[in-house]
């Protein structure tokens, strides 16, 4: 039988006009190439078909962000040009990545845009099983991705 694992992550809480949002954010480490890998935060977006990153966040991953535009994506807040690039992603518990992997993302041609790093359903969703625990309360209110 093969080991299966839970990563269990509190939300990021937010008040937004005095409603409490909380936020389903992951700290990751993202490499491209043989570049330094940088620390950062995405938000698990179940309603991202891909992952995206900001003109920023590619520049800090030594992306050359000036060249031509591949394609369009497209979202709630309209669209906007992106490059594609490979991008290698790690994530887990404290030291133990459990999920290592070079991944297809999309970079925005804007800066600041995405405000948040979002990481899209591909392939995350294939390979966790993802529960969004908002209604519990205390230590159980936590998102959990359970490995396949």
């Amino acid at each position: 039988m093969a080991y299966k694992y839970n990563l269990s992550y509190n939300y990021t809480r937010y008040i937004a006009k005095g409603i409490e949002i909380l936020r389903p954010i992951i700290p990751v480490e993202l490499k491209y190439n043989k570049n330094e890998p940088i620390i950062y935060t995405m938000l698990l977006d179940s309603g991202a078909d891909i992952s995206l990153l900001s003109k920023d966040v590619g520049e800090s991953l030594g992306i050359d962000t000036e060249r031509e535009s591949d394609d369009d994506v497209y979202g709630v807040t309209g669209h906007t040009p992106v490059i594609e690039e490979k991008i290698r992603i790690r994530f887990g518990m404290g030291n133990r990545f459990e999920f290592e992997s070079e991944i297809l993302m999309q970079i925005t041609k804007k800066r600041g845009r995405p405000a948040i790093p979002a990481l899209g359903r591909e392939p995350i969703f294939r390979e966790f099983d993802v529960h969004f625990r908002m209604g519990l309360s205390g230590d159980k209110r936590k998102f959990v991705l359970s490995k396949l």
